[in-house]
């Protein structure tokens, strides 16, 4: 195994990065990590929505459905 490859150098690297952001708090980071992941899940939750919003009102066009359905 190679101790000092460049990739394992460039991920201690990074990973300092990161943790000197959250001034190496890691209950702060994963506070990060979780804000983030709840805010991703909200973006995609309103996305869903809208998504199934079009599909009810392109119902009553089902050759419109069936296109939309594959570009999507």
């Amino acid at each position: 195994m190679i101790k000092n490859s460049p990739i394992v150098e460039d991920i201690r690297r990074i990973r300092n990065k990161i943790s000197e952001k959250f001034d190496h708090d890691i209950d702060r980071y994963i506070a990060y990590l979780q804000s983030e992941a709840t805010s991703r899940q909200t973006k995609q939750t309103v996305q869903g929505s809208n998504n199934s919003e079009n599909r009810a009102i392109n119902v009553e066009n089902p050759e419109q459905t069936r296109k939309e359905t594959r570009v999507n």
